[in-house]
């Protein structure tokens, strides 16, 4: 996963960072704001792996519905 999605990812999750824990909602918007800003077909599922994926690198962790930042963004 490139840094850039990561980045794009967590702002949108964050709200550009003022949020550092929240409910995870419809996956599904989250990749339609992906799709507009990167233009790359963003999936629910590709928003799951990139979740998962910041949760094995230790960014955020994930409880049932719940996210919480672990580490300092930006």
């Amino acid at each position: 996963m490139a840094l850039a999605m990561k980045d794009v990812l967590i702002a949108a999750l964050t709200n550009e960072g003022r949020a550092k824990s929240g409910e995870l909602g419809d996956l599904g918007e989250l990749a339609s704001y992906l799709d507009y800003v990167n233009h790359d077909g963003s999936r629910a599922e590709d928003v799951r792996v990139m979740l998962d994926g910041l949760v094995r690198d230790g960014v955020l962790s994930i409880e049932g519905t719940r996210w919480t930042l672990i580490t300092p963004w930006p």
